[in-house]
């Protein structure tokens, strides 16, 4: 292909590889993800990781986002997503595998945590460090929204932090 139209005065010359996906309205939410620097704070906030290899935890989380906005309903359907090329060029990478996915929520386990539960009874231990990082994410999601869009009077902090099911900003 040595040129196609010139429309709108974009010229396109070779090397192009057309891909189509179902999920192309993503593209809106992975820039939103993105110009509220989501990735950057989920990166400073989370546990780094010990490897340099594989995806950082910004990706991850942006990974989860869209596995939660494109209707995923367990872990296994990260494949789904995975699979689809148009989507891997619109996020500028592969997505993980499910097993990947799966050993990084994992990471947020602490079984130090575990260890003064009762023989019976209810139990909540204490939240992990990276679970901490998780809230520290939404916060400040909800608080980049506020900022944007400031919303009225009727939509308020406390009210966004009671449907986040947080407590406190």
């Amino acid at each position: 292909m040595k040129q196609t139209s010139e429309r709108l005065g974009v010229k396109i010359i070779g090397g192009l590889k057309e891909v189509n996906t179902a999920w192309a309205g993503s593209s809106l939410l992975i820039d939103l993800f993105r110009k509220l620097e989501m990735d950057r704070i989920a990166n400073k906030v989370l546990p780094a990781k010990r490897s340099s290899k594989g995806l950082n935890q910004g990706q991850m989380i942006e990974t989860f986002v869209l596995l939660s906005a494109l209707g995923g309903e367990n872990i296994d359907d990260v494949q789904h997503i995975r699979d689809d090329a148009g989507l891997a060029g619109i996020v500028g990478y592969t997505l993980p595998a499910p097993e990947t996915a799966r050993q990084w929520l994992d990471s947020f386990h602490d079984e130090t945590l575990m260890l003064n539960r009762p023989l019976q009874g209810s139990f909540i231990p204490s939240e992990s460090k990276p679970l901490v990082g998780l809230k520290e994410i939404d916060r400040q999601t909800i608080w980049a929204y506020v900022n944007n869009l400031k919303p009225g009077l009727d939509v308020t902090p406390r009210l966004l932090c009671t449907i986040f099911q947080h407590t406190t900003l």
